[in-house]
């Protein structure tokens, strides 16, 4: 929960009335829409993002509305900056209104192979702008990520930190080239998507670092796998993979790392309960969540693979 002091300070910079702030949501309930049509504001804390890291966050997202991917458009606030500090622990950054709503799953209207090719085409375009990016501020590379600093201290099970410790050996002798790595979104998941009428809009870059193109493409596979039945899971993740890599090609033609889509859809299922066992508050999860974190912990432990087949 933000200060009072924090959201008065905000109101007072923006030149607006309390009521015309409203909050949107976030994980730390820190995003808001100003009315009437202002735009979103995001605050944040020093302690949890860096300005650095935030402001090469905003520079990446205005590369890619230059090279018409459709994201979320930052926007320069007075003084012509991306970010302005509000008082000496938070600062705050403003993106356009997007129009249209989160995807949803159940609707059938919604959630089928149209939008997969074009989530799949929006992913591609964006990577394949990344070849050409040349910052002047870096996002931070995969292995800066914060999870991996709290490993040792976090108390996670033995066997699991080892399982993280592979993979970091591994991935040092995973091909790095333009076409296999670069800057990606990091949590390109369906709940980072808006639609609208046709259009698509890719939202929430605070997890972008450079990593593997695979990985991006693996996030969306993970997720939207978990959205249908287990017994339904292989038809349905086929059929998504299938529409989701038609439309990637699109954006993307050049694909010499698509072996390696199985392996990080299990290495997200790692990161996915690390993720949770760090940051989830366990008094407010339901028994069915705190079952449903067991049971990824036991297959973690077990290693056995996430989606149970092999894409390709």
């Amino acid at each position: 929960m933000l200060p009072d002091t924090v959201m008065n300070e905000l109101i007072t910079r923006l030149g607006c009335r309390p009521s015309d702030v409203k909050l949107l949501g976030g994980y730390n309930s820190n995003v808001f829409e100003v009315l009437p049509d202002r735009g979103v504001v995001k605050i944040l804390e020093t302690t949890s993002a860096s300005e650095a890291d935030t402001l090469g966050e905003l520079e990446w997202l205005e590369y890619l509305v230059s090279k018409k991917v459709q994201v979320a458009k930052p926007l320069r606030l007075s003084d012509d900056e991306f970010i302005h500090v509000i008082s000496g622990e938070y600062y705050v950054v403003m993106y356009d209104k997007i129009n249209g709503t989160h995807v949803n799953p159940q609707n059938p209207q919604v959630w089928n192979s149209a939008l997969f090719e074009k989530w799949g085409e929006a992913t591609g375009k964006m990577h394949t702008a990344a070849k050409c990016y040349h910052p002047a501020q870096k996002r931070p590379h995969w292995n800066q990520h914060i999870i991996l600093k709290k490993l040792d201290s976090a108390g996670l099970d033995p066997i699991l930190i080892q399982k993280w410790r592979h993979y970091g050996k591994e991935f040092e002798r995973l091909p790095s080239t333009r076409h296999h790595f670069g800057l990606i979104h990091g949590d390109l998941h369906h709940g980072n998507l808006i639609v609208h009428n046709d259009e698509l809009t890719l939202i929430d870059f605070g997890d972008s670092e450079y990593h593997w193109f695979a990985y991006d493409i693996a996030v969306a596979v993970y997720h939207a796998a978990q959205t249908v039945d287990r017994s339904d899971r292989e038809a349905f993740v086929k059929t998504f993979f299938q529409s989701f890599m038609t439309g990637y090609k699109r954006g993307n033609a050049n694909t010499p790392f698509l072996s390696q889509i199985d392996y990080f859809i299990d290495y997200r299922h790692l990161f996915s309960y690390t993720y949770h066992f760090l940051y989830a508050d366990y008094d407010k999860l339901t028994e069915k969540q705190l079952s449903y974190l067991n049971d990824m912990k036991q297959s973690l432990i077990m290693g056995s693979s996430f989606l149970g087949f092999s894409l390709l």
